[in-house]
């Protein structure tokens, strides 16, 4: 009996030291913007949920409308954005890796990673991937400061806006490069 506690004992420990076999991936800011479409720096106006079965069904969507500007190309944009799961009580459906109820709060500036995903339905295609997709924009020290998340992140430690402008901007232009436009 009692070599038979051991083995679960055993078999527990090395249960739990494998690794996660799902996990959010770490990303630099090139590589997050290779697999966006646009980066936008502005206002959250607006936050509204809705249900969609999409990926799955039940799924609720949570859409923030933003105003400002790209941060890739300059131009000024005013859009909708979506990202799954939601931060209303009433809606009972939170995903682990959505954005923070602190980074998409309406009024917030914030610095946002999005794409077009061609299989979204309704009237929003412009999809954030998950928590590393939206960073909240504070004043330190009298300037505008992006607010980092850590190793691993597009922005792992705070940057002033006109850096992070700076560093986007550079990372547009490598893309842009490496694809040869």
């Amino acid at each position: 009996m009692r070599i038979l506690k051991s083995a679960a004992v055993v078999l527990g420990l090395a249960l739990v030291a494998l690794p996660a076999a799902a996990a959010i991936k770490a990303m630099t800011l090139t590589e997050l913007m290779g697999i966006t479409t646009d980066v936008v720096h502005g206002k959250i106006l607006s936050s509204t949920t809705f249900r969609l079965d999409y990926p799955f069904e039940g799924a609720v969507w949570t859409k923030l409308s933003v105003e400002g500007d790209s941060m890739r190309t300059l131009a000024p944009v005013k859009t909708d954005v979506v990202f799954l799961g939601s931060h209303e009580a009433a809606d009972r459906f939170t995903v682990s890796e959505m954005p923070t109820l602190q980074d998409s709060r309406v009024g917030n500036e914030a610095v946002i990673f999005f794409y077009k995903d061609p299989q979204m339905q309704g009237d929003s295609r412009n999809v954030v991937f998950a928590l590393d997709s939206i960073y909240r924009v504070e004043t330190a020290f009298g300037s505008p400061v992006v607010v980092g998340k850590g190793e691993g992140f597009a922005f792992p430690e705070n940057i002033k806006l006109d850096d992070a402008r700076v560093a986007v901007r550079a990372a547009h232009l490598e893309l842009a490069k490496k694809a040869g436009k």
